[in-house]
């Protein structure tokens, strides 16, 4: 196994309950403050994980989140932190462990996905080229993130979406768009 591997399995624990915590923060789109709530919680982990506190980019009152490392144009991780999910959910959606399964509202798209992002940096020796910008308004369209995200990405060499897909599959499209 790899120093990296070995690192990651090392790290699942905390990986699950940085999951958790951020599962917990409900963040539907339309909620401004939980939405507010949530970056906070995201830019705890990202810069507990990465050492580096993140710039808060507001885009009328919807946070998003970027950080840069170095020069930053290597390549973009890129997110969200919003969900589809209302405030309550957690009442009949409980987050939960089980059978190597995680659950609760937004883990799958993609909370799961911003801890992994963060605990996968954690390990790097070299973050040298890298970005990380999340948003809070994905799933609504992205309305006053949509040019953040275009001018990031035009910026770097590649950009990286880390969310989850059906079987761990590679996604390399989407079947929706925002206009």
């Amino acid at each position: 196994m790899t120093a990296i591997a070995t690192a990651l399995e090392a790290g699942l624990p905390g990986l699950l309950a940085d999951s958790e915590e951020l599962v917990r923060t409900e963040s539907p789109s339309e909620d401004l403050a939980a939405v507010a709530d949530c970056a906070r919680v995201v830019a705890g982990i990202g810069t507990r994980l990465t050492g580096a506190a993140p710039e808060w980019v507001d885009g009328s009152g919807r946070p998003a989140l970027r950080w840069r490392f170095g020069s930053g144009d290597r390549v973009l991780l890129l997110g969200h932190f919003d969900t589809v999910w209302p405030v309550g959910s957690l009442a009949r959606h409980p987050f939960e462990v089980a059978g190597g399964r995680l659950t609760g509202p937004g883990c799958f798209d993609m909370k799961a996905g911003v801890a992994q992002l963060f605990h996968a940096l954690s390990v790097l020796d070299d973050l040298d080229g890298v970005s990380v910008l999340l948003t809070g308004d994905e799933e609504i369209g992205a309305p006053t993130s949509r040019s953040l995200i275009e001018d990031e990405a035009r910026r770097t060499g590649a950009v990286l979406v880390l969310e989850a897909s059906e079987g761990g599959a590679l996604k390399t499209a989407r079947k929706g768009m925002s206009g």
